[in-house]
């Protein structure tokens, strides 16, 4: 199962921005605060704070300017 991370721009519905995410799924559903171990096949819009934990885990930026997805590739 690959996680990967969507920007897409406000009222748009191409997703510039793709991101396939290097952790686990336990540290995912951390971030996440996922409860049901289907929690993780849904798509989810990020809220700021799972943006921040993220960018801490991964030691990375993401981008400011797009809504930011979580999507399940399975």
């Amino acid at each position: 199962m690959k996680h990967v991370l969507m920007g897409v721009t406000k009222n748009e519905d191409v997703a510039p921005f793709q991101l396939e995410l290097a952790l686990s799924l336990s540290d995912l559903t951390l971030v996440m605060g996922w409860e049901e171990d289907e929690d993780c096949l849904y798509d989810y819009r990020l809220t700021a704070q799972q943006i921040s934990a993220l960018e801490k885990y991964c030691s990375f930026e993401l981008p400011k300017d797009l809504d930011l997805y979580l999507t399940c590739n399975s």
